[in-house]
């Protein structure tokens, strides 16, 4: 009896079956090579302090977005497509707590990189208005399908994302 409580704990702890939680850091999206930045340049993530000890000995590689650019809001995206090695970046809405998982029991790689939650002050209309978001960037490691669960407040959506892998170059 002892057995199948301390079972049924461990399970209802983690909540989510086969999802583990998405734990938080400290991330800057660069390129992945200076001297190269357009649209089909590779990115990567590294930490704030690694960026910082880069900009100290003079490399800039830091992801500046074009005028205007936004990234989706992941509670508003249905599916993500990805190729191996490919970075994607997503914002999350914390207007109330907050938590993201992840389930790769389809296979798929994905190396993830949850922000800390940054209070940006925005307009709406002529209305100035306070917006607490983070940034979550995905790179796609390995061909496969995982899940990724994304619940704020009451509310709670799943987005499959599909990784394929790179094409073959001619």
């Amino acid at each position: 009896m002892r057995t199948i409580t301390l079972g049924l704990l461990l399970v209802s702890s983690t909540g989510c079956g086969g999802f583990k939680a998405l734990e938080r850091g400290d991330w800057k999206l660069v390129w992945v090579d200076s001297a190269k930045r357009d649209a089909e340049a590779p990115r990567e993530v590294i930490t704030r302090d690694k960026y910082e000890e880069e900009v100290t000995a003079g490399t800039r590689r830091a992801w500046e977005p074009p005028p205007g650019f936004q990234f989706p809001l992941l509670h508003e995206t249905d599916t993500i497509g990805m190729l191996v090695g490919e970075v994607q970046g997503y914002r999350i809405d914390e207007a109330t707590s907050a938590e993201l998982f992840m389930d790769t029991g389809g296979g798929g790689g994905l190396d993830t990189f949850w922000g800390n939650t940054e209070k940006k002050d925005t307009w709406k209309g002529d209305i100035d208005v306070t917006v607490r978001e983070s940034m979550l960037f995905i790179k796609a490691t390995k061909e496969g399908k995982a899940v990724l669960r994304v619940t704020r407040g009451p509310q709670q959506k799943d987005v499959p994302v599909t990784v394929k892998p790179e094409p073959k170059k001619k």
